[in-house]
């Protein structure tokens, strides 16, 4: 996926990429189990720090508006397409296996 994006194009310092990842994936998981955001799981190491959970939700958060708010960050525009593809089939994958 990453080879079909555009570079980021922002003043803003850009998430780290393990940070980026870890909200790409809760997006993921909202999109395959139909779930909220604030409820997708996370690492044992951000889960039992309280300060590390408040910016683990502000980036999660940010990553979610830019997918759906793609005019200032193209890189997240092209993302969605790619992201919505891949959860829909790892939907089907599961409910096959089911």
């Amino acid at each position: 996926m990453i080879t079909q994006l555009p570079d980021l194009t922002s003043h803003r310092k850009p998430l780290s990429d393990d940070r980026r990842r870890l909200a790409v994936s809760a997006y993921l998981w909202t999109r395959v189990t139909e779930g909220e955001s604030d409820f997708a799981p996370c690492p044992p190491c951000i889960g039992s720090d309280p300060a590390l959970r408040v910016v683990r939700t502000q980036e999660r958060h940010n990553v979610f508006h830019w997918l759906h708010t793609p005019d200032h960050q193209p890189c997240y525009g092209a993302l969605k397409p790619l992201l919505e593809d891949h959860a829909e089939r790892l939907a089907k994958a599961i409910d096959h296996c089911q």
